[in-house]
C-alpha cells in the first residue's frame, strides 16, 4: 500500500496517487472521510480528466496511522503529513483541496509550508480559535457517547443535527473509523487556538467556499477572507455545512478551475 511517514515523528500516511500529466491536486476530506468517501465527490469528480489528483488519509482515520494522543494531533504534525505525502511523490507545490476537517488542515499548510502549496482552496471552515457552535456542541457530543458505544453514536448524532440519512456507502466508511482516535483530533483541535497570527502575511493564492447557512464558521471564513491579501470568498446555497460536504455544484467546480488557474500563471 501507498504510504507517506510523517518526518516529525514516524506515523504512516496513506495515500492514492492517480498519475497524470496534469497539474498535481491534493485532496483532504472531512473530519471522517476515508480516501474512498473522497475519491466520490462530485469534486473529485470533475477535475479528474484534468489534473493529477492524489486523495491523502488524514492521521485519525481510513488507512493512516490512528493514535490515541490529543498531541500527535497538533497542526504542525498534521502539516507534516501533508508534506510527507509530496516529499514522497517528489511533488514540489501542489494545488491543496481541504474539506471542513480538511479546510482547517488547509489553512494550517498556508501557515506552516505555503512554499508547497500551488493554492488553497479550503471548504467550511476557518483559521482562527474553534468555535463553539452548534456542529462543534453535536460533535463533542457524539464523540463522548462514541468512547462508550461506537461511531454508530456519532454518526447517528451527526444525522440527526442535519436531519438527514447519510449515503450507505458514505456510511459504512463513517462507522469504521477509531472514536478514540476521533477524540484525541478533537480534544487537539479544539484547544489549539488560532493558526496564524498574521494572515496579512500570507501570499498564497486561497479560494475560501462554504454554504450561506454554515452557522459556525461562515462569520469567520468572511473574517479570513477580508484579512487573506489574495483570497477570495464563495458563498454558496442557502443551506449548511453537509450540502457542500457531500455536494458540489457547477459553481464551485467552475471556482475551483478558475483558482487553479489563475495560480499556475
Amino acid at each position: 500500500m501507498p504510504y507517506a511517514r510523517n518526518a516529525v515523528d514516524g506515523r504512516r500516511v496513506y495515500f492514492e496517487d492517480d498519475g497524470g500529466r496534469g497539474a498535481p491536486v491534493v485532496f483532504h476530506g472531512g473530519f471522517l472521510d476515508s480516501v474512498p468517501t473522497v475519491r466520490a465527490l462530485d469534486l473529485a469528480e470533475a477535475l479528474r480528466d484534468e489534473y493529477r489528483l492524489i486523495f491523502v488519509d488524514h492521521r485519525g482515520l481510513g488507512r493512516s496511522d490512528r493514535p490515541h494522543d490529543p498531541d500527535a494531533y497538533a497542526m504542525s504534525i498534521r502539516v507534516a503529513d501533508a508534506v510527507a505525502v509530496l516529499d514522497e511523490l517528489e511533488v514540489e507545490r501542489a494545488h491543496c483541496i481541504g474539506l471542513s476537517w480538511g479546510g482547517r488542515l488547509g489553512f494550517g499548510i498556508g501557515q506552516h509550508a505555503p512554499h508547497r502549496a500551488s493554492s488553497l482552496i479550503i471548504g467550511g471552515n476557518q483559521p482562527y480559535a474553534w468555535p463553539d457552535g452548534p456542529l462543534t456542541r453535536i460533535v463533542t457530543q457524539g464523540l463522548r457517547a462514541a468512547r462508550r458505544q461506537g461511531m454508530e453514536a456519532l454518526v447517528r448524532a451527526m444525522e440527526e443535527f442535519w436531519d438527514t440519512r447519510f449515503p450507505e456507502t458514505v456510511r459504512e466508511h463513517y462507522l469504521d473509523n477509531d472514536p478514540a482516535a476521533l477524540d484525541a483530533a478533537w480534544t487537539e483541535a479544539r484547544s489549539e487556538g488560532a493558526i496564524s497570527q498574521d494572515l496579512g502575511a500570507w501570499r498564497v493564492l486561497c479560494l475560501i467556499f462554504l454554504d450561506a447557512k454554515d452557522a459556525d464558521f461562515v462569520p469567520l471564513a468572511e473574517r479570513a477572507a477580508a484579512e487573506i491579501p489574495a483570497a477570495e470568498l464563495l458563498l454558496l446555497t442557502e443551506e449548511d455545512h453537509i450540502q457542500t460536504h457531500l455536494r458540489q455544484g457547477d459553481r464551485l467546480v467552475d471556482a475551483v478551475r478558475r483558482t487553479i488557474s489563475a495560480s499556475d500563471r
